[in-house]
């Protein structure tokens, strides 16, 4: 695959300017199927598991191959089309390395439209947000700290937080618990990968529980998400009401108690994170508000600050180890955006059309033969049922993305459960798992694999009977995944010895 590889989501920022240091990543918390039939016990053949409870009305694909050549070794229903799940996120990292490249930072730039003089800045604050999936508070504190330096006391304009480089969106996938914190909101100004803690005290408070963003500098208030007690009775621990409020049940007994909760506005959540920081700081700023400075463009907008984002391979490496769904909508996002650079806004306003831009160009690179037929890729990170794809297109997709992609590929070492000399993106959702990736044989040869496992019967019953306040997993979906590990572990072993 070969794509220009630039550096910088925007080549005309400001220079020279202040390049504020690297902050850690943080940890990240994270068609019709054929039927199958899988014999127990007995020897091993193709396909053919000695543990089976649970599975067997199920369906099983897989397509071993070699990853140089993409000759198969092995395939089962190679060409029937599952639910990818977290899978999805390898074209999504495939395609992000090879328009964006792996040294691509994403900038967030703190712009002023006026002269700073004796402390005030005569013009407008913009936070600038500029795709940072990792972006935290610290990163915002290295911000501010840039502005002290600089002798900013005072903004005598508005205090403005910009989002256009990307949509911003309240959620990835509609199809999933309003509480999910996996299922944030997307934009291009992000922080602590938009989830809020929602936190009753030990013993309670008169004012109820907090709502807290939270990061390795500590729990702050979050001045953005409400939380108000929920009254006795209701059924549920957590319900929503409205955008970014929530009514949240006391824990039993004055103990003390926390939920994740997901962040729907993402870029007002970094604005008053930062307003509360920088009064900290002893600098004032007015409440903030959207928007852009004049002309749309920033251009009249000096830089103040900017803070550079690690490189894009080391941001896809901790989302693939770690499958944060909000680091796979943003990157996907920005790399689609190379895709339409003459267009003045962002040419995806929706997640599923970006992921069909990325999927129209990879299914379009020169990776040999392959019938598409039937594959979608409804957005980037795999969240919910909506895309599909064959166990021949996605092991495509992996060879497309090369020794890049692979070379991220997390394995034993970095905490997965999986057999030694694997390294493998995983995929599950409630009556689907999905592992893709390379395998070191016993012979020592390296081998690629994609392994798909899924009930869709039930897994369209589950769907059909959607009920968005509940978070919980039904325990009989628990128990089918604990059986498709075992059997995804017994293929793995049995590949890895026979080759």
């Amino acid at each position: 695959m070969t794509a220009s590889q630039q550096s910088d989501s925007n080549p005309s920022r400001p220079s020279p300017r202040p390049l504020l240091g690297r902050r850690p990543l943080l940890g990240l918390f994270g068609g019709v199927l054929g039927a199958l039939a899988l014999p127990g016990g007995g020897a091993w053949a193709a396909g053919q598991s000695k543990t089976t409870s649970g599975l067997e009305s199920g369906s099983l694909g897989y397509f071993l191959f070699d990853p140089d050549s993409g000759r198969a070794l092995e395939e089962r229903a190679a060409d029937t089309a599952f639910i990818p799940a977290s899978v999805a996120k390898l074209p999504t990292v495939a395609a992000a390395l090879a328009l964006l490249g792996p040294d691509h930072r994403f900038a967030t730039r703190l712009l002023g439209t006026g002269p700073l003089e004796s402390g005030v800045l005569r013009g407008d604050l913009i936070l600038q947000g500029g795709g940072d999936p990792a972006l935290a508070t610290e990163g915002l504190q290295q911000l501010l700290g840039a502005l002290g330096a600089a002798g900013l006391r005072r903004v005598e304009g508005r205090f403005l937080y910009d989002t256009a480089l990307l949509p911003e969106l309240a959620e990835i996938d509609s199809g999933q618990p309003w509480a999910a914190p996996y299922n944030t909101g997307v934009g291009a100004l992000s922080l602590n990968y938009n989830r809020a803690l929602l936190s009753w005290r030990r013993g309670g408070t008169p004012a109820g529980p907090d709502a807290l963003t939270v990061a390795d500098a500590g729990r702050l208030p979050l001045d953005s998400v409400t939380v108000r007690p929920l009254a006795a009775g209701g059924g549920f621990p957590l319900l929503p009401d409205g955008v970014d409020r929530w009514l949240m049940a006391p824990p039993s007994s004055g103990e003390a108690g926390a939920a994740w909760v997901p962040v729907a506005r993402p870029g007002l959540a970094a604005a008053t994170l930062f307003r509360r920081l920088a009064a900290d700081a002893g600098i004032a700023l007015p409440a903030p508000v959207v928007g852009r400075a004049a002309g749309g463009a920033a251009s009249g907008a000096a830089a103040l600050a900017v803070l550079d984002s690690l490189p894009l391979a080391e941001l896809a490496r901790g989302l693939l180890r770690h499958s944060n769904n909000l680091s796979a909508e943003v990157i996907g996002l920005a790399a689609s955006s190379r895709l339409e650079p003459s267009r003045p806004e962002p040419p995806a306003t929706t997640l599923d059309r970006s992921a069909g831009l990325l999927q129209r160009w990879l299914t379009r690179q020169p990776i040999g033969a392959v019938n598409w037929n039937g594959l979608r890729l409804a957005n980037h990170s795999g969240l919910g049922t909506g895309s599909r794809a064959t166990p021949r297109q996605m092991a495509a997709l992996l060879r497309a993305g090369g020794p890049a992609l692979w070379d991220l590929l997390p394995g034993e070492e970095d905490g997965k459960a999986l057999p030694p000399g694997v390294h493998a993106k995983s995929g599950t959702l409630a009556y689907v798992k999905g592992l893709a990736g390379l395998l070191t044989a016993a012979s020592g040869r390296r081998l690629g694999f994609v392994l798909f496992i899924a009930d869709p019967a039930r897994r369209a019953a589950m769907d059909a009977a959607l009920d968005r306040r509940v978070t919980a997993t039904p325990a009989e979906a628990r128990a089918w995944a604990a059986g498709a590990g075992r059997l995804q572990g017994e293929i793995l072993e049995r590949w890895v010895s026979t080759y």
